[in-house]
């Protein structure tokens, strides 16, 4: 469910020399400490701030991370504060500046991994707020100001890194969702939802972001070659025509890509094409019948 999540504490001048004297820390430098799910560094930036990056995966021991586990995490959190400060209470002045989330799918086969990204770059160019990036080999982004989604292959990625895949990043298609500082603020503004990481580590805010900002981009519904897809919608109880428009749709979407049929059809068909496709379980993007190195079938991963 959760990835990192960036912090602050502003800090007054007597606790940064404590911190300086215990640990011969500089500002601006990362402060050496056991805990070794905590990135921690110090700044001298609107008043003296200790950040910290909290990686959770390594903090719990375990990918699988459910809203159940908050209270947990509370407390090494609080154990982390205590031995830098040897004050419990410094976590009710922390500040959340960013927490990603994340989806993680077990994909063993390294072709089914790059077909997703083959798939992915025939999405939309926006929505929304949101630009798609997709010149890199393993990674593609849907950025905003203050949200950037991600779909990437963690373990090409880690290697990419020059490092040995942990046992929870070996052949995952990961799916992740960051919300930036500008965000968060909107949010406290706007909703009342304060910078903390209680209110944001809630299984209904990870589900509604990852199908806000990734689920519309990917949509719905299964992937096919399209003599597999023609056989299903045949098999349908749509009309002849219908049948007829939904394939020159797909074969279309298959050539050009998604962002060029919202130019080409009108906003009723459009939309009409993507109801009958996702009553159908067949995702609008097609498996490329030419590429025989790709399955002509398979079950859509991202699913929230």
């Amino acid at each position: 469910m959760i990835h990192t999540a960036h912090f602050y504490i502003l800090l007054n001048v007597d606790e940064v020399q404590q911190l300086q004297q215990r640990f011969g820390t500089e500002i601006g430098k990362k402060v050496d400490c056991q805990f070794s799910a905590f990135t921690t560094w110090m700044v001298d930036k609107y008043g003296f701030r200790l950040h910290f990056i909290i990686d959770f995966i390594k903090l719990l021991g375990k990918a699988d991370i459910k809203e159940s586990d908050y209270l947990q995490v509370e407390k090494e959190i609080k154990n982390y504060l205590f031995y830098l400060f040897l004050d419990v209470t410094m976590f009710d002045r922390i500040c959340m500046l960013r927490i990603d989330y994340r989806l993680d799918v077990k994909i063993p086969d390294p072709k089914h991994r790059e077909l997703l990204l083959h798939l992915y770059k025939k999405t939309v160019e926006k929505f929304r707020f949101q630009k798609k990036y997709d010149q890199y080999d393993t990674t593609i982004y849907f950025n905003s100001h203050s949200v950037q989604g991600c779909c990437y292959d963690k373990e090409e990625d880690v290697k990419a890194e020059g490092r040995i895949p942990e046992i929870y990043e070996k052949d995952v298609f990961r799916f992740e969702v960051r919300l930036q500082n500008p965000h968060l603020n909107h949010m406290k503004s706007r909703k009342g939802r304060e910078k903390w990481l209680e209110e944001y580590f809630k299984e209904s805010l990870y589900r509604h972001y990852m199908s806000k900002y990734l689920g519309v981009l990917l949509y719905e519904g299964d992937y096919y070659k399209i003599n597999k897809a023609r056989t299903r919608i045949n098999q349908s109880s749509l009309t002849k025509k219908e049948k007829e428009q939904l394939i020159e749709f797909l074969k279309y979407v298959s050539r050009h890509g998604i962002e060029s049929a919202k130019q080409k059809y009108t906003r009723y068909y459009f939309r009409k094409f993507l109801t009958q496709l996702k009553a159908l379980k067949i995702n609008p993007i097609l498996i490329p019948k030419n590429r025989k190195d790709f399955p002509s079938f398979m079950k859509n991963p991202f699913s929230i």
